[in-house]
């Protein structure tokens, strides 16, 4: 699958969420549901490092926390940058790859 088939199937989750959750994305949204989603990948990673309730959970489902939330994030973040217009490919060109020219 490619960015923009990724970018278009996190989309329509995300009206799903929010039609089924009578919410309201707006700019603010975005940015704030981002912060939260870093932090449920922060509080599962100090429970599988250890440093945090384990909540009775195996290392194996900690682990598994961590690369749910991961692909939360990450879902977040595509959206954040669909809302505001971001050409992720572009950005990613002329801020981390251009290192490599």
């Amino acid at each position: 699958m490619n960015l923009n088939e990724l970018i278009k199937k996190v989309v329509k989750v995300s009206d799903q969420y929010e039609k089924n959750c009578n919410i309201k994305r707006d700019e603010d949204w975005y940015i704030l549901k981002l912060q939260e989603e870093l932090g449920e990948l922060t509080q599962n990673y100090l429970s599988y490092t250890s440093r945090g309730r384990d909540r009775n959970l195996t290392q194996e489902e900690l682990k598994k926390n961590i690369s749910n939330e991961v692909a939360d994030l990450l879902g977040q973040i595509l959206l954040f940058a669909n809302y505001h217009d971001i050409d992720i490919e572009k950005s990613m060109d002329d801020k981390w790859f251009s290192y490599l020219k």
